[in-house]
């Protein structure tokens, strides 16, 4: 028993619109009318609408990913900086330290000098 098909819907398209929709139709080897009932009742707007929400979600994930990695690498370069400053300030302290030594070990040379007799500084002995 053939449907009864006596009501039209009527839409309106460009040229380039037009055209789109019969290339469509002739890859599904379809006519136009055929094709656009087909595409309006079959489920695949159903399928393209729960893949669209399916690739929404994933986006939102890996936005959360992403930006749980920034977290990460801000604190990785925050604690990477502060030990850098510890170092510095550890070497300054060790330098500070050397020179201080040097102070030392200078003044103690140059007593010895002054304790030398008259001929050893003369021969630097």
């Amino acid at each position: 028993m053939k449907k009864d098909r006596t009501k039209k819907v009527l839409i309106r398209l460009t040229e380039e619109e037009k055209n789109k929709l019969q290339e469509m139709a002739e890859e599904k080897e379809m006519k136009v009318e055929p094709f656009i009932r087909k595409t309006i009742f079959s489920n695949d707007i159903k399928k393209l609408s729960d893949e669209n929400e399916a690739l929404k979600d994933e986006n939102r994930e890996l936005k959360r990913f992403e930006e749980d990695l920034r977290k990460e690498y801000r604190e990785a370069l925050a604690e990477m900086k502060s030990t850098y400053e510890v170092m510095i300030s550890a070497n300054e302290v060790i330098i500070s330290s050397l020179k201080e030594t040097i102070k030392s070990k200078q003044v103690l040379i140059d007593s010895q000098e002054t304790k030398k007799g008259f001929w050893s500084k003369l021969f630097k002995r």
